[in-house]
C-alpha cells in the first residue's frame, strides 16, 4: 500500500507500551440475500466533468472541489491483489467524489490487540471498520467515533438515507445516539449451511443431504472408512455447529447479554413477551443437542482434543483434513470458492440440514464503518461510504474485485469466479464486510443452480422480529457477567463437543455454577430492560 503501515504499527505498539507502563493494566467467529435490481442512484455527484477528466465538483449539493485523500482501516487479512483493487476503486472515486482511499488492513489475528491502540494513537483516520464484535460499544462510549446524526445522513449520505433500512440506525444507537454506518444487510440468525465433500458423499452412495439424519449418515461413513479425515475437524468452542444444530434447528432466536448469548426465545410466528425468554442452557432442547453431539463425539466424528485444537475448522476443510464445515453462509461460500479452485475433484457442496426452520433477521450492526472523532474529513468520509455502499461500480470492486480477473459478471445480479479468484476473497472481501448491501448483491452462478437454490432457502424467506433492536446495558451486572462468562467458558465447549463422561451431571454443574455467579440477578435485570424496551415500542 502507499502508506507505510509498519511505521504506524510501531508507533501504536510504542504507545501501548507507554500506556501499560503508566497504569499497569492491559487493554481488553466470523455475514447475500436473493439479489434485487440495483436501486437508482440518488443525490450522486454531478455528471459533468471538466476538461482533462477532472472529477465532478458536487455531490448531493455539497462542494467537493477540494481533493481529499481519506485514510481507511479495515479488519481482515490483506488480499494478494489489494493494491490493484485499491487502484481500481480510486479511479472511480476520483471521478465520482474527487477523493481517494488509502486502505490499510488489520489482520484478524491482531485486531483485538491493535484496534483500540490505533484509535488512541492520534493518527488521522477517516474511516474504520467496526461492529458489535469489534469494539463498537467500547470505543463509541469512549468518544472515539463521530456521532452520526440525521442531519449528517441526509446531507452527506443521500443514497443511504433513501435506501438503508432505518432499523439499522436504531440498532446502532447507544444511549440514543448513533456512531456507526451499519451494512444494509441484516444478519440472518438461522442461515447456517454446511459445506461438505461431494466426492465423499458420492463415494459412499449417500443421497442428497437435507437433514441432520442424512448428515450423520455421511459423517458415519467418513469416520469408518476415510483415513486422515475427520467428519468435522471441530476446534475450540464449536460455536458454529451449535448455531446450526441447536439454535437454527429449534427456531431459537438468541439475545445478546454482553459477549454471551445466554438468553433467547423460541420463535413461533409472533413477537415474544418477557415470559417467552428462556435461559438457553436450562432448556430441554439444549439437553437434546448435547446428547446428539455426545453421540457423535463417541463415534469419533472429531478429535478428543478438539477443545484445544488450534487449527480452525475452515483451514481444516480447505487443507483436506475435514469432510465438512459449519459456518455462516458467506464464509461457507467463500471456502467453497477456494476449494473449487484448488481441489475441484472434491466437488464441494453447500447443504441445508435444517429445511423448514424460520429464518429470522437479526442485527445490522454485525458489520459497519465509523468515522473516528479525529477525522479532519468527516463530510467526505460520509460521502465515500455512501458511494461505496450504493454505487454499483464501486460496490462490485469492493465486494468481488477485478471484473474479468477475480470474477466475471454474468448479468446485473449474478457472477462466476474468475481465473484469479484465489487472490481475492470474492463475495466476502474484508473491505466489503461493512458495506454489504442486499440491493446490490450478486449471486454466484446462474439462477437455478444448486448454490443459488441453497442461498434462497436460507435467506429468501427471512422475517423481521422485534428483539433485533434490543441492546442490553450490562453496567449494573458486570461482575456477575464476568463470573458467569468464566463458568460458561469452562463447561460449554466440553458440553457442545460431547467431550464429557456424565452429560447430565456436567450440565447440572454448569447451571449451578451460573446460579452462584449471579444468574438470577442478570436475568432480572435483563427482563426488566426487555420489558421497558417492549413498552417503548408501543408508545
Amino acid at each position: 500500500m502507499k502508506r507505510k503501515v509498519l511505521g504506524v504499527l510501531l508507533s501504536i505498539m510504542m504507545l501501548g507500551t507507554c500506556i501499560l507502563a503508566g497504569c499497569g493494566q492491559e487493554n481488553g467467529t466470523a455475514a447475500p440475500e436473493d439479489s434485487q435490481p440495483a436501486a437508482e442512484s440518488t443525490g450522486a455527484a454531478d455528471e459533468s466533468t471538466q476538461a482533462g477528466g477532472e472529477s465532478a465538483l458536487e455531490y448531493g449539493g455539497n462542494d467537493i472541489s477540494e481533493h481529499k485523500e481519506l485514510v481507511m482501516y479495515v479488519i481482515g487479512d490483506e488480499p494478494v491483489i489489494a493494491d490493484e483493487v485499491e487502484a481500481a476503486l480510486n479511479e472511480k472515486l476520483e471521478e465520482k467524489l474527487n477523493c481517494s482511499l488509502d486502505i490499510s488492513y488489520i489482520a484478524l489475528s491482531d485486531y483485538s490487540q491493535k484496534y483500540s491502540l490505533l484509535l488512541a494513537s492520534g493518527e488521522n483516520i477517516d474511516i474504520i471498520y467496526t461492529s458489535t464484535w469489534a469494539f463498537y460499544y467500547e470505543e463509541a462510549t469512549k468518544g472515539a467515533f463521530t456521532e452520526i446524526t440525521d442531519e449528517l445522513l441526509s446531507k452527506y449520505m443521500p443514497q443511504t438515507t433513501e435506501g438503508q433500512d432505518s432499523m439499522a440506525f436504531e440498532q446502532a444507537k447507544i444511549n440514543g445516539k448513533c456512531y456507526m454506518i451499519p451494512k444494509n444487510s441484516p444478519y440472518v440468525n438461522n442461515a447456517m449451511p454446511v459445506l461438505i465433500r461431494g466426492d465423499l458423499r458420492e463415494k459412499y452412495g449417500i443421497d442428497k443431504i437435507d437433514s441432520v439424519e442424512k448428515l450423520e449418515e455421511y459423517f458415519t461413513a467418513v469416520a469408518e472408512k476415510e483415513e486422515g479425515v475427520y467428519p468435522y475437524a471441530a476446534a475450540g468452542d464449536a460455536v458454529e455447529m451449535s448455531m446450526n444444530l441447536f439454535q437454527s434447528r429449534n427456531n431459537l432466536v438468541p439475545m445478546s447479554v454482553g459477549s454471551g448469548k445466554y438468553f433467547g426465545y423460541f420463535y413461533k410466528g409472533e413477537n415474544p413477551t418477557p415470559e417467552d425468554v428462556v435461559w438457553q442452557y436450562g432448556t430441554d432442547e439444549y439437553l437434546e443437542y448435547c446428547k446428539l453431539v455426545k453421540s457423535w463425539a463417541d463415534k469419533g466424528f472429531w478429535s478428543k482434543n478438539a477443545v484445544s485444537n488450534t487449527t480452525s475448522p475452515l483451514d481444516a476443510f480447505q487443507n483436506g483434513t475435514s469432510a465438512s464445515l459449519f459456518w455462516n453462509l458467506d464464509t461457507c461460500e467463500s471456502a467453497k470458492n477456494v476449494v473449487d479452485s484448488e481441489h475441484p475433484e472434491w466437488k464441494a457442496e453447500l447443504v441445508n440440514v435444517t429445511p423448514g426452520v424460520v429464518h429470522v433477521k437479526g442485527v445490522y450492526t454485525g458489520d459497519g464503518f465509523a468515522v473516528p472523532a479525529v477525522s479532519e474529513n468527516v463530510e467526505r468520509a460520509l460521502m465515500a461510504l455512501d458511494v461505496l455502499k450504493f454505487d454499483k461500480e464501486c460496490y462490485d470492486i469492493c465486494r468481488y474485485g477485478i471484473e474479468g480477473a477475480t470474477y466475471n459478471a454474468t448479468s446485473d445480479t449474478t457472477y462466476t469466479l474468475g481465473a484469479e479468484q484465489a487472490n481475492y476473497a470474492v463475495g466476502n472481501a474484508p473491505i466489503s464486510w461493512g458495506l454489504k448491501n442486499d440491493l446490490l448483491e450478486r449471486i454466484q452462478g446462474e439462477a437455478g443452480t444448486t448454490q443459488s437454490e441453497i442461498r434462497q432457502e436460507l435467506m429468501g424467506d427471512a422475517v423481521s422480529e422485534v428483539t433485533s433492536g434490543f441492546i442490553f446495558d450490562d453496567s449494573s451486572v458486570k461482575s456477575e457477567l464476568a463470573a458467569m462468562n468464566e463458568a460458561c467458558s469452562q463447561y460449554v465447549p466440553l458440553l457442545e463437543l460431547g467431550l464429557v463422561d456424565d452429560l447430565e451431571g456436567t450440565l447440572a454443574e454448569l447451571n449451578s455454577k451460573c446460579e452462584t455467579a449471579g444468574l438470577e440477578k442478570i436475568r432480572e435485570e435483563f427482563l426488566s430492560q426487555f420489558t421497558a424496551y417492549l413498552e417503548g415500542l408501543e408508545k
